[in-house]
Formats: structure tokens, sequence, C-alpha cells
């Protein structure tokens, strides 16, 4: 069988990012052939993002960077290279503009489409672009509102829901049915994992792209007041203001950056920390926390403003207000209290296990097997 995948950003920033994991596009190994199509000025050699298809033959079909405009001059290009693929099943991953695109294709070609949804994009991206006067974003995204999302949302005959959050967002926009499947991480990895940092000093991790929304500076004026490390792994637009607070706060001898770690190795980082930090806007449950919980790590995430009870963070951990003052306070207890470290830890791992990425694979494979 073949699978054709618009993964919402070309295979070589995933591949730069370390974001490869095993068999994300080919759940089960069901399919033989995965081709990919993006838009990008330049894409990666196929082998080298072998791992995300499994035992599959990786394809990337790279039809060239999007404009605006792209959403009525590539519909026949993106329609011609799915016609020579001949996929069994289109898949996207996001609703802007590669989701329509998938979603065109799929409804001229009669062929079944999945499109999966990692947020709600009212009540996360244009809620946020517009409080933080980004409006460059704003405009963007409100394209995509008026032009792709209903049309791709509406037009799949599954939408995968990366957790529950955005399934009201999904049912808004037209979606028919309906799927909650968490994001994969595996215990294997976890379970087999040793510290790959040696610190003097106990230690706070937090993963994530370094943007506004995710909030880092929250979590560096933190460590003003807690003696610990602090493990911060992404990169982004943020990188340099952030390495500059810790400079002007004097606590740069107390935060490691580390703008990117493959995923193979990313295990090893969460078993180097005591305690999992997120001061993140967005609501729902991001891919660290699930892997803190895996980890038996304790978490500390803030209440998002428009989701005010996450997901599982409550059971395995603190939610708290998205302010230094309060992740000074949890962490400082949670490193003091060796017995409640372990108490929450055990608490997520046994959380993660009803999600662990076995489970969830084997859930979306059985999504397309209906299908097809």
């Amino acid at each position: 069988m073949k699978l054709c995948v618009f993964p919402g950003d070309s295979m070589r920033t995933f591949y730069e990012k370390g974001e490869l994991k095993p068999r994300y596009y080919n759940p089960e190994n069901i399919f033989d052939e995965v081709h990919f199509i993006t838009f990008a000025g330049k894409e990666i050699e196929p082998e080298k993002i072998k791992a995300v298809v499994g035992n599959a033959k990786p394809f990337i079909h790279n039809l060239g960077p999007l404009k605006p405009w792209s959403l009525w001059t590539k519909r026949a290009r993106v329609l011609e290279e799915i016609k020579k693929i001949s996929p069994d099943v289109i898949r996207a991953f996001t609703p802007a503009l590669h989701g329509y695109f998938a979603a065109f294709a799929a409804k001229k070609l009669n062929i079944p489409f999945v499109i999966s949804l990692h947020g709600d994009f009212d009540r996360d991206a244009r809620y946020f672009y517009w409080k933080m006067h980004q409006w460059k974003n704003w405009l963007q995204s409100t394209f995509m509102k008026l032009f792709t999302e209903r049309f791709a949302i509406s037009s799949a005959d599954r939408v995968i829901c990366a957790y529950s959050f955005p399934v009201r967002y999904a049912r808004e926009y037209g979606a028919k049915n309906v799927t909650v499947i968490y994001n994969k991480v595996y215990a294997e990895r976890f379970a087999q994992a040793k510290p790959a940092l040696k610190l003097d000093k106990p230690a706070v991790i937090c993963v994530g792209r370094l943007i506004p929304e995710k909030n880092q500076q929250c979590l560096i004026r933190a460590m003003e007041n807690v003696d610990a490390r602090l493990i911060l792994i992404g990169n982004g637009p943020e990188y340099g203001n952030l390495v500059a607070l810790a400079d002007e706060l004097g606590v740069k001898n107390k935060v490691l950056f580390f703008k990117s770690v493959p995923n193979v190795q990313i295990a090893g980082y969460y078993k180097s920390a005591s305690v999992f930090a997120l001061p993140i806007k967005y609501g729902g449950i991001a891919i660290p926390v699930i892997e803190a919980m895996a980890a038996g790590l304790p978490v500390v995430v803030a209440r998002p403003e428009l989701d005010p009870h996450p997901e599982f963070a409550s059971e395995v951990g603190f939610v708290i207000e998205n302010t230094p003052e309060a992740f000074a306070e949890k962490i400082n207890l949670l490193l003091k209290d060796k017995k409640l470290r372990e108490k929450l830890g055990r608490k997520g791992r046994e959380k993660f296990a009803e999600i662990e990425g076995l489970k969830m694979e084997a859930k979306e494979a059985a999504v397309y097997k209906k299908l097809v």
C-alpha cells in the first residue's frame, strides 16, 4: 500500500531539528511506500529520513516554496503529482495550505483522506497572535481560516486530534469523524535510557520550540530563586533573547541551552533532570509532557488561559499560574521533597501507560485499515 503525506513542513526541517521518530508516518509498518509532498526551497535525501517510515520506502516530492496565491496556482501541480503516485490514502498534518492541497486532491481523485490537528487555531494561534500584536502572523492565520481550514477539516474522512483540546475546534469546522490519538512516545526508549548529562546540581528540564507562546523566559526568570540547573532544549526566534536574558539576570551559569537533540537521544536528557517544567500558553498536552511522564518526572505546567484544566497535568504534578514566582515555588518544593517527586513520578508512569506509543500506533493503524 502507498501513503501520501503532506507533513506541514519540509522533511529537511524535521531532520535538522532531530525530530525523526520511528514509524511516525507508518504505524505498524502497514504501508510499503510513503510519499511526502513538500513545498521547500531545498529538500533532503529520502534515505536520511528512513526512520520515520519504518520498513517502507520513502519518497520526497518537492513542489517548491508556497506563497499565499499558491492556493490557486499550485493545485494543478499537486493533483498531477498525486495522480502519478496513486496512493491508497492521503494524510495531512495541518489544515493550512498543505491540508487544503491534500483535501483538494483527495476529493478530485476520490482517495480516502485523513487529517490531524495539533492545536486549536482559533483558541491558540489566532488568539495569541492578536493578543501579542503579531499582526503578520495573525493575518496569515486569518487567511487560512477563511480559505483552507474549514475545507480541509470538513473534507476529511477521519480527523485525528493529538489531544482533546482541538476536538471542539474540529467539530466547529465541520469534522465528521473525530478520534483522539495522543502523540506517540515509546516506553522502551525511556526504560533503557541513562542520564546524558553529568551535573553538579539537580536539574529542571524544559523542551520546546523557542517562541513567545511557549514562554521560556518565565523559567529563566524563575531560576533567580532556584538553586538548580535548567536544561532548555529547543531552537527558534527567541533563542538570542533568552540567552541575553539569562546573562542579564545573572543566571547564565544555571541555564544549559541545547538547540537540537536527536529524538533517539532525548530520553537521556529527561533522565538527567529531577523536574519537568513548561510555561506554555497554548492549550492541550504537549509532547514533552508525555515524555516527562514516560521518564517518571513530576511536571509543573502553566494553566493555559483558554484551557484551564490541561489533560493529565494535575494528576502527575502541578498546574500553576504562569509566573516566575509560581514556577520557582513549585520547583523548589519538588526539589526538596524526594518522596513527593517519586509519588508524582509513579503517577506519571501509570498515566503514560494508558497512552503509550505502541497503543497509539495500533489505534492509528486501525484508522488507515478501516479506510482502505
